[in-house]
């Protein structure tokens, strides 16, 4: 009697093993696929771009027709995120993107937070282009700072790969009260965080000195223009070539980055993991 009950409780165990050896089998493969996924995503190495467009009343109304300079700015956003395509780096690292924007004059207004690239492109492109001017006074202090907070709050957790796109005609000069702090201190706070900002100008009538103030050094200025009255030949291929310019520097800035062994990869083992601080906390980052 013993035998057959110690039989029977072996031959249970045994229809048993194959459940549990198929339950094993699924957990293993499982694991491989995470893994497989977090390999991925671990040569995935995101830029984050943020545009800041001036829509104030020495843009929108410098020209007849009204607006003209604004659609113009519109246009060179839309062209610059048609060129924003991914790239492989010889390190198995994939170069994606991430674009926003923001328009500005005395009040800053988020045309679309940042947006991974290019599944996100139409979207991005079609709320540029539905921007209606504000075409009052210039607070381009105010609009840096926005931006900057909006790379805080999305994207990468790399702060080397975050940048400012400045599209601007750098007025006013003088005689105007800039409410956050002013434009230098704007700048500062980009630098003090690894923000990189470039200085894009509305022509004609720019203020160059201002649009110098707001570039990351000089190197992030050069001549780059955005939009132009007189748009002949010349002036088109200047945008083209301020395009491919400031995205060529992205590049290279990027494959430095990802060349070089990350110290923080033990807490971020995925450079697209994202970095998503509260708005209140970003603002007091911002404050420090």
């Amino acid at each position: 009697m013993r035998l057959s009950s110690s039989i029977g409780r072996s031959g249970g165990g045994s229809r048993l093993l194959p459940f549990f050896l198929q339950g094993c089998l699924l957990w293993s493969w499982a694991a491989a696929q995470d893994i497989s996924q977090r390999a991925i995503a671990f040569q995935d190495c995101p830029v984050d771009l943020f545009f800041v467009l001036d829509t104030s009343e020495s843009v929108a109304l410098r020209l007849k027709p009204y607006g003209s300079l604004v659609d113009q700015v519109k246009a060179f956003t839309n062209q610059f995120i048609d060129n924003l395509v991914d790239r492989y780096y010889r390190c198995d690292r994939n170069l994606v993107w991430n674009a926003g924007a923001l328009h500005y004059s005395d009040a800053v207004e988020v045309i679309q937070g940042l947006t991974p690239m290019p599944s996100g492109r139409d979207g991005l492109k079609s709320s540029v282009s539905n921007v209606k001017y504000i075409g009052k006074g210039t607070h381009t202090d105010c609009a840096i700072k926005k931006g900057i907070e909006e790379l805080l709050i999305g994207g990468s957790h790399l702060k080397e790969n975050k940048y400012l796109i400045v599209v601007t005609d750098g007025h006013p000069l003088e005689g105007y009260k800039e409410p956050c702090g002013g434009l230098e201190d704007a700048v500062n706070e980009a630098k003090h965080l690894g923000i990189k900002v470039f200085s894009v100008a509305i022509t004609p009538d720019h203020l160059e000195a201002r649009l110098s103030i707001i570039a990351t050094d000089h190197t992030y200025r050069r001549n780059f223009t955005a939009a132009d009255w007189d748009l002949n030949r010349d002036s088109t291929e200047l945008i083209k070539e301020t395009i491919d310019t400031i995205i060529k520097m992205i590049k290279d800035n990027v494959e430095q980055v990802v060349s070089l062994p990350s110290p923080s990869s033990a807490l971020f083992p995925s450079p697209t993991s994202r970095l998503h601080l509260p708005r209140e906390q970003a603002g007091r980052v911002l404050a420090l």
